[in-house]
């Protein structure tokens, strides 16, 4: 149910606050005075495609916002308290940008139809030429036969079924490249198993390789700079200036520290000749290790940059393998599931089917009923079955056949109906289904239009009964229908200001409403 609209800056609406009540809401008013503007409201709130064109003059942006109490949220948004109503609103600029939000959440377009498509239902001109369309004629039907249900779960198992067709198609084709894949694949595995790359192997190459490479060069170095330590001239100075310290004690201690300096001297030539020993200047070894590194460059550029990405590859290909190996199985399981599947569907469609066929002679007569009702003395409808291959919502091709006038034969409607026999064929089938759909809030657009005194009188009565089970909002120039209304809002253009106002009347401003609508007074009166 909508409880409360908020307008701003949407055509020449500078700012409404709206408040429905249960029931029939009505809105009357002056072609022109901007009855339009609420519905695009609520079009906007419903995820129609935001117009720039819809924002007035006030600002660059229009905002509008809508309280309801019935509403769907898709799990990833947080949900209000048990009982608390849900606050949608959506804002669009002059600069194209627009934005949807569910108690300050930000979603999409798409989501917000999710929101509000099963609160909110708009019947308008557009709607009624929908119902041409065989999927439209489908869903009334299912919706008045209670099989809504029934073809969800349908949907859902076909799909299932779909995905297992693909799986059926993929493994055939696969067969029959088997051997083929199944050669590559392997040549593939037994070269990473014969490579066998460790973690940490190609870092340790790559130093030692380094080592190697350079290894004759660095004995050569090492070698002379031993020499040099123990062929140092300072060393023969030692023994002169101990000789020179006992006739001048203070060179004592630069002999003893010359003496300890020759000591470290000769220590790390003694170590840089133990590094010498240590390195091995082997091209065989050399040759080895480039081999090694080559190997593992290979793999890397067929595989992987890395030995993750090569151990992933690796397990992949056994996967592969073993797939192949086994196709004939799971295969032949597959075709199983396959079948068991196609057969659980074919008999959902045909319990589908039995309903449809056992409710639609009833719907038939049901919506010819109303349309008689409507000033429609010679209208015919029926239903027209014929078999199709199973699909997601049955094994049924279902057409509405409509003739108007006496002496036609009922053809399908999108071949014969005009606006305003499609819009009271839809408002029939409204009246039928207004306890079966699940929207709380039903909005009609120019219903009345192409109708006559006596027909508004009817429509109005049927507005009523439709109330009675959901939240109704309409537009009408029909005295007779806004009679029987709970709650009746005036909207009126204020010329001299240039901009709309919104009022719901009271009991004595109604009676002043209807005398103008009857054409018995001016609008001159002020609310």
């Amino acid at each position: 149910m909508l409880i409360q609209l908020n307008i701003q800056n949407l055509i020449l609406i500078e700012s409404a606050e709206i408040f429905f009540d249960k029931g029939l809401n009505i809105l009357t008013g002056e072609t022109g005075a901007g009855k339009s503007a609420i519905l695009s409201a609520i079009q906007l709130i419903a995820g129609v495609r935001a117009d720039p064109g819809l924002i007035g003059k006030v600002s660059e942006i229009a905002i509008v916002e809508a309280t309801l109490s019935t509403y769907f949220l898709p799990d990833d948004l947080e949900k209000p308290r048990q009982g608390e109503p849900l606050v949608i609103r959506r804002e669009i600029s002059k600069l194209g940008k627009n934005r949807c939000f569910a108690n300050d959440q930000q979603v999409s377009l798409n989501t917000l139809r999710q929101i509000v498509g099963h609160s909110i239902e708009i019947v308008d001109q557009s709607s009624a030429h929908l119902l041409g369309t065989i999927e439209v004629q489908r869903k009334i039907l299912d919706t008045y036969c209670d099989t809504v249900a029934l073809v969800q779960k349908l949907e859902s198992s076909f799909s299932e079924q779909q995905e297992l067709q693909k799986r059926k198609e993929a493994l055939f084709l696969a067969s029959e490249t088997r051997n083929r894949d199944l050669q590559w694949l392997e040549e593939d595995l037994r070269l990473i198993e014969e490579v066998n790359w460790k973690g940490d192997e190609e870092e340790s190459l790559l130093a030692e390789h380094q080592v190697l490479i350079h290894s004759q060069e660095l004995i050569e170095k090492l070698g002379s700079v031993a020499t040099l330590l123990t062929e140092m001239p300072v060393k023969k100075g030692i023994g002169l200036l101990e000789r020179c310290a006992s006739l001048q004690p203070t060179l004592a201690r630069d002999a003893a520290a010359l003496k300890s300096i020759t000591l470290e001297m000769d220590e790390i030539a003694r170590n840089i000749l133990s590094t010498m020993n240590q390195i091995e200047a082997d091209p065989n070894r050399l040759e080895k290790v480039e081999e090694r590194m080559a190997q593992i460059e290979q793999i890397k550029r067929r595989f992987g940059k890395t030995h993750l990405a090569v151990e992933e590859k690796k397990r992949e290909l056994t996967q592969k393998i073993e797939t192949l190996k086994n196709l004939d199985e799971e295969l032949q399981e597959v075709q199983k599931q396959l079948a068991k599947k196609n057969l659980e569907n074919e008999n959902l469609a045909l319990i589908i089917r039995e309903k449809r066929k056992k409710n639609a002679p009833l719907f038939a007569a049901a919506v010819m009923e109303e349309l008689h009702s409507l000033n429609l003395p010679n209208a015919q409808f029926s239903i027209l079955f014929k078999e199709s291959p199973l699909c997601s919502n049955g094994m049924d091709a279902i057409s509405f056949l409509f003739s108007a006038n006496i002496g036609h034969q009922p053809v399908p409607i999108n071949e014969c109906a005009s606006g305003g026999e499609l819009s009271r064929l839809l408002f029939s089938m409204k009246v039928i289904l207004s306890d079966k759909e699940e929207n709380s809030c039903l909005i009609f657009d120019e219903i009345d239009s192409n109708v006559g005194g006596q027909t508004a009188s009817i429509l109005g009565e049927k507005l009523n009964r439709i109330a009675q089970e959901k939240q109704v909002i309409c537009v009408t120039h029909f005295v007779q229908m806004a009679r029987v209304a709970q709650t009746h809002f005036l909207v009126r253009k204020l010329e001299d200001l240039g901009k709309t106002e919104i009022t719901k009347l009271k009991e004595s401003e109604k009676q002043q409403e209807y005398k103008r609508m009857l054409g018995v007074v001016k609008n001159t009166y002020s609310l």
